[in-house]
This record gives C-alpha cells, sequence and structure tokens, in this order.
C-alpha cells in the first residue's frame, strides 16, 4: 500500500502534467489566433487593393455622369456644387466601404509652371510671382522658389537662393537635381529647403497637374488664398468677394464682380470657368483593413471619358 508522501508526490506530478499541458494549449490556441488575425489582414489587405482598381472606375463613372448631367442641362462649367464635388462616404463596394473625395486640380497653382519660368519675358516673370506670392501668403520663405526653378530647369547654374547638382552631391546620400517637371509632389522632400512642416502647408494649395503645366485656374472651385496668386491687386477681399459670387457660367460673368472687372480684364487667359483635370482620395475599408490611394484623372471635355494620369496606392 503507497505511503501517504507517495501519493503526494503523484499528484503534484499530475498537477504539474496539467499545468504544461494547459500553457501548450494557451500557447498554441495564441499562436493560432495570431496566424488567423495575420491571414485575415492579408485577406482585407489583397481585398482592399483590388477593390481600389473598382472605386478609381467609380471616379471615372462619377465624372462621366457629371458631365452628361452638364450637356443636358447646357451647363458649361465646373463648380463646387457639381455631382463630382460632393464627398462620398462609407458606400458598399464590394465585401468593403468607399469614402471619396473628388477635387478640381486646376483650381490649385501648378508648380510645373516654374519648369518653364527661366528667362526674362513678362509671362515667365508672371509664373514666378505667383508661387512666391503664394509662399508669402502662407508664410513661407519665398525664396524657395529658387529651388524650385534649379530642380526644374535644364542647365546647372543656380538661382541666387536654389541648388544645382552641386548642392545635391554633397549630401549624404548624394544624388542628382532632376532638371525635369515634378512626378509628385512627393519629389519636393527632395528639394533644398523643402522640410516635412512646409510641404504640408503647401500641399492644398498646389497641384503638378498636368505635368505640363500652362492650364488656366478654374476659378470656380480656387481657394480664395489661390485667387490671390493671380495678380497682387487681387487682395484678400477681392477674392472672397469672387468666392461669394460662385458658380460663374460663362468668364463674363466675373464682370459683374466690380472690384475684380478691370483686373479681370488683363487675366481672362489666366483663368477659367471649367476643368480637365481631377483629383481623387479614396479609401477603401475592409474590416479593420483601411487602404488609400490617390488617382489623378484627366477627363475628355467632349465624351466625358477619364484616363487615369497617376495612381498611387498607398
Amino acid at each position: 500500500m503507497p505511503r501517504a508522501d507517495e501519493r503526494g508526490v503523484a499528484l503534484l506530478l499530475a498537477l504539474l502534467v496539467l499545468t504544461i499541458l494547459t500553457a501548450l494549449i494557451l500557447e498554441f490556441d495564441a499562436e493560432a489566433r495570431r496566424e488567423y488575425r495575420a491571414a485575415a489582414a492579408f485577406r482585407d489587405d489583397y481585398k482592399a487593393g483590388m477593390l481600389t482598381r473598382s472605386a478609381v472606375q467609380a471616379a471615372r463613372a462619377v465624372l462621366l455622369q457629371d458631365l452628361l448631367r452638364e450637356k443636358m442641362t447646357g451647363q458649361k462649367y465646373d463648380g463646387p456644387t457639381d455631382i463630382w464635388a460632393m464627398p462620398i462616404k462609407n458606400y458598399a463596394i464590394g465585401d468593403g466601404f468607399l469614402t471619396a473625395q473628388i477635387q478640381d486640380e486646376t483650381g490649385k497653382l501648378n508648380l510645373n509652371d516654374l519648369a518653364s519660368a527661366t528667362g526674362s519675358s513678362d509671362v515667365q516673370q508672371k509664373k514666378v510671382n505667383r508661387v512666391k506670392r503664394l509662399f508669402e501668403l502662407l508664410r513661407v520663405n519665398p525664396t524657395l522658389v529658387d529651388a524650385l526653378i534649379d530642380w526644374m530647369d535644364q542647365d546647372e547654374v543656380p538661382q541666387p537662393s536654389g541648388a544645382e547638382s552641386l548642392y545635391y552631391q554633397s549630401l549624404r546620400p548624394p544624388y542628382r537635381c532632376a532638371n525635369e517637371r515634378l512626378a509628385g509632389l512627393g519629389d519636393l522632400r527632395l528639394i533644398k529647403g523643402f522640410t516635412p512642416e512646409i510641404i504640408e502647408r503647401i500641399t492644398p494649395y498646389v497641384t503638378v497637374f498636368p505635368q505640363d503645366g500652362g492650364t488656366p485656374m478654374n476659378i470656380n472651385t480656387a481657394d480664395p488664398i489661390v485667387l490671390q496668386t493671380l495678380d497682387p491687386a487681387v487682395t484678400q477681399s477681392v477674392a472672397l468677394e469672387i468666392v461669394q459670387g460662385r458658380p460663374y457660367k460663362t468668364k463674363v460673368e466675373l464682370d459683374r464682380v466690380g472690384s475684380f472687372q478691370e483686373i479681370g480684364r488683363t487675366l481672362r487667359s489666366d483663368y477659367d470657368i471649367k476643368s480637365d483635370y481631377f483629383s481623387a482620395r479614396l479609401a477603401i475599408t475592409i474590416n479593420e483593413t483601411t487602404k488609400t490611394s490617390l488617382a489623378i484623372l484627366k477627363r475628355d471635355a467632349s465624351k466625358g471619358e477619364s484616363s487615369v494620369e497617376y495612381l498611387r496606392i498607398l
């Protein structure tokens, strides 16, 4: 007959084995749950990526619908009351939900206009002055425009406050000056003096599309700060008066804005009341996964079909 102390040892061993087995089972369960969550996240991320393509097509459809509506109503302008300007929130698409906002890119100041801003002609200097005025209004050092010009021009002769390849080659790691237009606003990170804070401050008011530049500003969608860059005579009060009278169905209607009438006559070729370039900021959410993207769409003014000029999935 086993002694009492032997029975006690056996009980302790049994409890120890049970504890170890419980720990192993819990660890196995935790690992299985981690793998399941990782697999689910991978699945949702993949689905969100696929649905992003569908979301871009949805944005194209909205722009087409807007143009068809314009043709039916005889409307020939783009403004903040258009279909494309209405935000989309939690729209069911596939297994997820779409949140989207389409913006008019020609309502912003195109930095790529500076690519042809070297020389001494009045037109070229006007482009430089507009970007400098924007920077001043945003309390950003306007001499940074020199570095922008140097980044895009074809020579290696620096502007007074600019920088060419000699400067960038001295950095660690070194790189060369692009000597071409900006492909995206992300390129600003590479340019002398453009800190993350400055880029964040100017981003809502600038664009790089179309990349060739030269597109008139849509006065129906431009922010009051952007409107002030048209000419030094366009003060804050004039810009706000323009905004209050929107939307303008023809350029001539701007003449009813008394404070802008004389100024506008000399600027008719610099502004418009319609747009061809739009940005679509998209977010697809599936369960706990959200994937954002930016698409630049160029709409054909006659057919309404849009081509994807740029797509970045974040």
